[in-house]
């Protein structure tokens, strides 16, 4: 049976492939950890850690609400985004998939815009959220359908269409409900990180660890389904219960990160595709690399938002930064892979 580059041959883990993996893996895991502690130094505002570690006052909340737990929900949201990107990138054996070109951001921040301004908690919004990424993907998936088969290049203009319906649905409900919400929904809806209460990364970090988790233990699967569904039927795989919970799964991923940031674009993106330059495209390999990939981008595009400050007069949405990195390089590879794409 000829090899895709998906199938993830053994020799990634033997010898010189299992020292780069590991060496990889922990120079990612550094890196994020160092990037997360910078975090905590980075800021207007001058802060004492002795003054920060030795009582509850302006230091203490600084360092500890508005830049580490900050930190570390952009480290949680961006380890999600990555991982629902590298699921719906299989699913649709597309490399320019994404949950915000997809539309499921879109959907997914629909129902949870429904949710706030109804005034619900936080578990309805997650909820709504979930509801509106899951029919958003069923949207994208059964209008790309063309002949009974599934077009990618048919399901990413579908989203791109559903994405603009659901931004404008939500902008004009804003209008609708009382002044003022249009300013505060805008700012939600380009994707921002907040100060969270710890209480607040429970859900999100519960949510993304299990799902990453799930992941690599079915990665073996998601390199089958990368040779196409007649090879992964012809392995046994019962690839229409596979693909429903992957579906799933990463409507989930995205649904929990845009209840509590907004549709943060082009992580899903940007990450796979640097992890698959290093490591290949081997699931085993790249779905672990992929969630640490896209912590430690959305942590250090938080720091970057907080050094504009600086020079801005005011902090930017995280989601300003990513979309500036991520939309030229979205066009590299539809102009790099314009003859695969739509030949």
């Amino acid at each position: 049976m000829p090899r895709s580059p998906g199938s993830g041959s053994p020799e990634h883990f033997s010898g010189r492939g299992r020292r780069r993996y590991v060496a990889i893996l922990a120079a990612l895991t550094a890196a994020t950890f160092l990037v997360l502690t910078m975090g905590g130094l980075v800021g207007v505002q001058p802060v004492s850690l002795r003054a920060a570690w030795a009582a509850a006052g302006p230091d203490r909340t600084i360092l500890l609400y508005a830049r580490v737990l900050r930190g570390l929900l952009g480290a949680i949201i961006g380890a999600g985004l990555a991982s629902a990107g590298v699921t719906f990138q299989v699913l649709l054996g597309n490399p320019l998939a994404d949950p915000y070109i997809l539309g499921v951001s879109g959907g997914a921040a629909l129902g949870a815009s429904a949710a706030i301004l109804l005034g619900a908690g936080h578990m309805g919004i997650a909820l709504t959220a979930f509801l509106g990424a899951v029919l958003a993907v069923g949207f994208v998936t059964s209008s790309g359908r063309v002949r009974g088969h599934l077009v990618p290049q048919v399901a990413l203009l579908a989203g791109v269409v559903f994405n603009s319906f659901a931004y404008a649905l939500i902008l004009a409900a804003a209008f609708m409900v009382r002044p003022g919400t249009v300013a505060e929904m805008l700012f939600w809806v380009v994707g921002t990180l907040s100060p969270p209460q710890p209480s607040q990364l429970v859900l999100p970090g519960a949510a993304v660890f299990f799902g990453a988790v799930w992941l690599l233990s079915h990665s073996h699967h998601m390199n089958a389904l990368a040779l196409g569904d007649d090879a992964a039927y012809g392995l046994g795989i019962d690839v229409r219960a596979l693909r429903l919970r992957l579906f799933l799964l990463a409507s989930l991923l995205t649904a929990v990160t845009v209840a509590v940031a907004g549709p943060i674009g082009f992580v899903g993106l940007l990450v796979p595709h640097i992890v698959r330059l290093l490591l290949g495209p081997d699931h085993r390999l790249l779905v672990p690399a992929a969630a640490l990939g896209g912590a430690l981008l959305l942590s250090t595009c938080d720091i970057l938002t907080r050094l504009a400050f600086l020079a801005l007069g005011s902090e930017p949405p995280v989601g300003v930064v990513t979309a500036l990195l991520g939309a030229p390089f979205f066009l590299f590879l539809l102009w790099r892979r314009r003859d695969d794409l739509f030949a």
